[in-house]
């Protein structure tokens, strides 16, 4: 067996077995027998690789049906590790976690000037040596790095192709994997961040019983994933921001991608702030005292808070033009839950409550008694990370997203 991999050369129905457990829970043999449709006898000959590389383990007693007491098993925490890492406009966070899913250790460095391709590979390395001289001790290894970032990408080569806003040069045609795998010793799997995030929430978060599941991140770009029935939906270009360059008003304002009308002209961090500097700058009346050019989203949504007129203004008309977009992409593909996350909501409970309001107004009456929504994730600000995790794991497995 191969220290790096453990699922290496293991049976497939063994790693069906491993995947029930790791997305459903505890269970005992008869669930999982029944669950893979094979006899118990078959059932531990498929468990037996699992427990003697530590993958599964034997955790408690069932409930009792009558008779003896059945056995759980569950997924082993202590022996293989995944390292997740969140490569944002504003921050990069990397974090160690077990195969329950659990965050063991973190870190997060600020994306400023200074924090060039090379820089922040460095600072990811620096942490996952780490990590890995402390388990080395108890004889538990790290089995791979997922990385969420900002597209458009090419998976394939492991490549961030032409991001936007990032605040250092040097991060188009970034060969980002090549980069940490030569610094961390260890393989890497890229993916969009919010594809990572999304899987984290439909296979561990509020999305574990439903049919197919929406992440929408809202903060300097409007970007979306969705899951339908256990696969990524992806655009040909693999792209992470198509919904917020859908077009809502043909005569819009220019959104940052020459086009005109876009959702995130009117509904992302910067966006806002423009918004509401602009009338300022008409002589509009706030609470808010620092000169335009000092404005920030965070205190705009603190005057908000406080009951500014214009700061609920302006972020009730970004929400709502949110909504409108949200009403239409939940008629076209009618998910069973939508989950807001990023800063525009963390900050604001207004921005949530209006986008939401107007998202189930707007939506075909088939459709609006059926969509949840649900605010910041089952993992708050850590649902990348951790969905960057889950891929190295679905991705050992052999599972296609």
């Amino acid at each position: 067996m191969n220290r790096t991999n453990p699922f290496s050369n293991l049976e497939p129905e063994s790693k069906t077995v491993f995947d029930y457990i790791h997305k459903r829970g505890p269970m005992t043999k008869k669930e999982l027998a029944a669950a893979a449709g094979v006899s118990l006898t078959t059932l531990n000959r498929m468990m037996l690789p699992l427990e003697e590389r530590r993958l599964i383990v034997q955790t408690r007693i069932g409930a009792s049906t009558g008779g003896r007491k059945p056995a759980l098993f569950d997924i082993g925490r202590d022996a293989y590790y995944t390292v997740g890492v969140d490569i944002s406009r504003t921050y990069t966070k990397v974090a160690l976690i077990d195969l329950k899913m659990n965050i063991v250790a973190k870190r997060e460095f600020l994306m400023d000037e200074e924090a060039t391709p090379e820089h922040t590979v460095r600072q990811i390395g620096t942490f996952v040596r780490e990590q890995a001289d402390r388990l080395a001790a108890t004889r538990a290894s790290i089995i791979g790095v997922g990385v969420g970032t900002v597209g458009p990408l090419d998976r394939e080569r492991g490549v961030i192709l032409s991001p936007q806003l990032f605040p250092a040069a040097g991060w188009s045609n970034t060969p980002v994997v090549e980069m940490l795998e030569r610094e961390t010793g260890i393989p890497v799997q890229l993916e969009i961040g919010v594809n990572t995030a999304v899987v984290a929430e439909y296979y561990f978060g509020w999305g574990k019983d439903t049919a197919n599941l929406a992440y929408v991140n809202c903060g300097i770009g409007i970007k979306l994933g969705m899951m339908i029935a256990g696969s990524i939906v992806r655009t040909v270009n693999d792209a992470d921001d198509a919904f917020g360059h859908m077009i809502v008003n043909v005569d819009g304002a220019k959104c940052s991608c020459g086009n005109y009308g876009c959702i995130e002209a009117y509904t992302s961090i910067p966006s806002v702030v423009r918004a509401f500097t602009n009338e300022l700058k008409k002589g509009r009346q706030s609470s808010v005292e620092e000169p335009p050019e000092a404005v920030n989203y965070a205190r705009l949504c603190e005057a908000a808070e406080q009951g500014d007129p214009l700061a609920r203004e302006v972020i009730s008309n970004a929400a709502a033009t949110l909504g409108t977009g949200l009403a239409n992409f939940i008629n076209l593909l009618n998910p069973s839950m939508v989950v807001l996350s990023g800063p525009l909501v963390k900050l604001s409970p207004l921005y949530y409550d209006i986008a939401t309001s107007i998202a189930r107004k707007r939506c075909n009456a088939m459709h609006e008694s059926k969509v949840q929504f649900k605010r910041d994730g089952w993992f708050g600000g850590e649902s990348i990370v951790v969905g960057a995790a889950a891929i190295v794991i679905e991705r050992l497995l052999g599972n296609v997203l």
